[in-house]
């Protein structure tokens, strides 16, 4: 064999050999499982035609509030006050016809900070503080549409004569759960309106200015009122819609259960 080509055919069989290795590596795809599924049967359940918020109640509620307020810096006049509410709880209990309200005012006070006073005149500078005022408060809703809230059953539990007939069989019993998943019956917040006095009652008296006064704490005393608006998602069926078939339109089909007395008639009980 000529010396000249002895390398190249060395370098041709190692290619030729990797290659080889390359197509013999093992291949990890594979099916790992697949099953057929049968068919699950449906049932029809009348549902209503549309879902949507439904106004139970919407009322003003009144609350007071007071409060002692500290400033950042002292000051010698209160220039404006912006008042804003806000809610953070709105929570109605089943069965009763209570609402549970929770917020804050916030408010933002701008105000004057004396630098220097002197020959009957004071200068300062324009500041402000942003406090955020709590409140609690319930009430008593008269409801036009009643909320619709549903409990769960309670769990049962059925058993069966052991083989002597002589007591239960403690191998074998059938159980039933029910669970009814409702709506929550939430609030929108439609206007509000704040009411306030504030009232410096620990100023310090600015010398040589008649009826002028320097503070950090004062009282502010507010009353606010709510126009708030109770909502719960119900399934309803349209007035004017066409019904096809026997009988009369169908109602929106619903679990009964106890919950959805009037709470008077709990009381009368």
């Amino acid at each position: 064999m000529d010396n000249r080509y002895a390398g190249k055919e060395v370098n041709a069989t190692v290619l030729h050999s990797d290659a080889h290795i390359t197509c013999e590596k093992k291949c990890d795809a594979a099916v790992v499982n697949a099953d057929t599924l049968t068919g699950a049967c449906n049932y029809p359940c009348c549902g209503g035609d549309i879902k949507i918020p439904v106004v139970l109640a919407e009322f003003v509620i009144q609350i007071d509030s007071e409060s002692k307020i500290r400033l950042n810096d002292l000051a010698y006049e209160i220039k404006r006050i912006e008042k804003e509410v806000f809610l953070t709880q709105c929570r109605y209990i089943p069965p009763t016809d209570k609402v549970f309200i929770e917020g804050y005012i916030r408010k933002n006070i701008e105000y004057a900070s004396r630098t220097c006073s002197h020959r009957g005149a004071i200068g300062g500078t324009i500041k402000d503080t942003t406090v955020h005022i709590p409140f609690k408060a319930y009430t008593q809703v008269n409801f036009p549409n009643k909320p619709q809230v549903k409990p769960n059953f309670p769990p049962m539990v059925a058993r069966y004569f052991d083989e002597k007939r002589m007591g239960k069989n403690i191998r074998e019993a059938d159980r039933s759960n029910i669970e009814i998943f409702n709506e929550p019956v939430f609030c929108e917040l439609e206007w509000s309106a704040v009411f306030d006095a504030d009232i410096d009652d620990r100023g310090t008296p600015i010398e040589g200015f008649l009826n002028e006064e320097e503070f950090q704490e004062f009282t502010d005393k507010s009353v606010v009122y709510l126009c708030v608006k109770l909502l719960q998602k119900q399934q309803v069926c349209w007035p004017n819609k066409p019904h096809h078939g026997e009988g009369p339109k169908p109602e929106p089909t619903n679990i009964e259960s106890e919950w959805s007395f009037p709470i008077q008639d709990f009381l009368n009980k």
